[in-house]
């Protein structure tokens, strides 16, 4: 296997040993088990257990930010008018409770690692999927929309109160999986969007 692959393979180890051991309960030698690579192959690409646990969370965060900014881009081509922000927006809330984005897998990793105190003292991208590049994509999106909207509060407080509303949610999801509704989850931060900006969020079969 090329250098790419053995990343990737001990990366996906590591992730499952987490699942089942937790962050604390993870080893070298689990995840060495697990991958079915040599203890020298493990220390090769990240020194150390601590490197490569890093290196997974700092993976979420990647993979998820590529996500929401795909789709993102896709909603509009610039988030600078009104319009283009808001579609944004309505993309990142499709994207975020969609199946790829948000699993049990992806949950459970989340939350683990935001458990963790030796992750917590590195800063937001290694303990949550969802770190600045997120939080200043929707405060852009809510400064441009409250300047036409005329909203109050300011750009900041809505861009919280928005991204509280999706944690609050994942944390739901995490809580009770079996029983999340995905669509009633969209639908949630769509009619909390158009309470800060009616003119721009429509929900299917809400009255205007």
């Amino acid at each position: 296997m090329d250098k790419d692959l053995h990343r990737e393979v001990l990366l996906d180890a590591t992730a499952s040993v987490i699942l089942r051991h937790g962050v604390s309960g993870t080893t070298i030698s689990r995840i060495q088990e697990e991958s079915g690579l040599s203890r020298g192959m493990i220390n090769l690409h990240f020194k150390s257990k601590e490197n490569l646990i890093r290196e997974l969370a700092a993976h979420m965060t990647r993979e998820y930010n590529s996500a929401w900014q795909s789709f993102s881009s896709q909603a509009a081509d610039e988030e600078a008018s009104p319009e283009g922000a808001a579609a944004r927006l309505q993309a990142l809330f499709k994207t975020d409770f969609s199946e790829a984005v948000l699993n049990k897998r992806s949950a459970r990793l989340t939350f683990a690692f935001r458990a963790e105190p030796g992750l917590q003292a590195l800063g937001p991208d290694y303990i949550e999927t969802r770190g600045t590049a997120l939080y200043d994509h929707v405060r852009r999106c809510c400064r441009v929309l409250c300047a036409e909207s005329g909203t109050h509060g300011g750009p900041e407080k809505v861009a919280m109160a928005i991204l509280s509303l999706l944690e609050g949610l994942w944390t739901d999801f995490h809580a009770h999986p079996d029983e999340f509704d995905r669509q009633a989850a969209i639908e949630i931060c769509t009619i909390t969007a158009r309470a800060f900006f009616p003119a721009y969020f429509q929900v299917p079969g809400e009255d205007q």
